[in-house]
């Protein structure tokens, strides 16, 4: 690319398309992990996101991973145990690689083809906030796996897509948010149960 204010615009988009399909940033934001402004600060994300790799000349995708688990920890109080935050690196990497190799019509259409889905990290998006429900006699503590509580994401994305692929919304990697002492946190369980 030319200069860094093309390879940012180019980039932008990349980052855009790839955290909307992010399924642990959608689901910290629908669970309220983020506090009442967490779309903003998912959309925050994707400048920052955007302007760490462009600015920085040596990003690798290891770099890039301990800056999203940090971000997703003290912003979302989120910890990614699927290793989705290396994966959603490692995609972005790739694309900022090719488009520093000149190889933007290729980003291009690679971006193009990736299976669509919801662009909700957008000002003025309709989050649909989940709420745990407290009227159960069950504490947490209590419970075993066949008593585990499925919480149902309010999108179409599923729960057991937890990683970024790009030419999908997900993947069969499974979710699993580890139980915490915290009052108000529930364990959250990807498997199937028919």
């Amino acid at each position: 690319m030319a200069n860094r204010q093309a390879l940012q615009q180019v980039f932008r988009v990349v980052v855009e398309n790839v955290l909307n399909r992010w399924t642990a940033l959608r689901l910290a934001v629908e669970h309220g992990m983020g506090g009442p402004l967490g779309l903003n600060t998912a959309i925050e994300l994707i400048d920052y996101i955007t302007s760490y790799c462009t600015e920085n000349k040596n990003v690798d995708a290891i770099d890039l991973r301990d800056v999203l688990e940090e971000i997703m920890d003290q912003e979302f109080e989120t910890i990614c145990e699927d290793e989705s935050t290396q994966e959603v690196s490692a995609v972005l990497i790739k694309y900022l690689r090719m488009l520093k190799e000149g190889k933007e019509e290729e980003v291009k259409a690679e971006i193009h083809m990736m299976v669509p889905c919801e662009m909700w990290i957008v000002s003025g998006s309709k989050i649909k906030y989940q709420r745990m429900d407290d009227s159960s006699s069950e504490s947490d503590e209590d419970t075993n796996d066949q008593e585990d509580m499925d919480v149902e994401p309010a999108s179409a994305l599923d729960v057991s897509t937890e990683q970024v692929n790009p030419s999908t919304c997900g993947s069969s990697t499974k979710f699993v948010e580890e139980e915490s002492f915290d009052p108000g946190w529930t364990q959250v369980r990807g498997r199937r149960r028919r």
